[in-house]
C-alpha cells in the first residue's frame, strides 16, 4: 500500500483550493503523483442549477506521466 504520503496545493481552473498527491515509490527512489483533489468552483455550479451553498467536492487518482 501506500505509506509515505505528500500533499501540495495545486491550482486547478475548476477547483479552488485544490491538492495534488504524492506517494514515494521505493523503487524509482522519488515522490510520484498519484491524485489530485478539490472543491468546485461555485460558477461552474450554477450552470447544473445547484444551490450556492452546496460544496461539490472533485477527486481522482492517476499516476505521473
Amino acid at each position: 500500500g501506500l505509506t509515505r504520503l505528500r500533499f501540495k496545493p495545486a491550482y486547478n481552473p475548476y477547483t479552488e483550493p485544490s491538492m495534488e498527491v504524492f506517494s514515494y515509490h521505493e523503487g524509482l527512489k522519488k515522490w510520484v503523483e498519484v491524485g489530485n483533489s478539490g472543491v468546485f468552483r461555485p460558477e461552474l455550479l450554477l450552470p447544473m442549477g445547484l444551490p450556492e451553498n452546496v460544496a461539490v467536492i472533485a477527486w481522482g487518482l492517476s499516476l505521473e506521466r
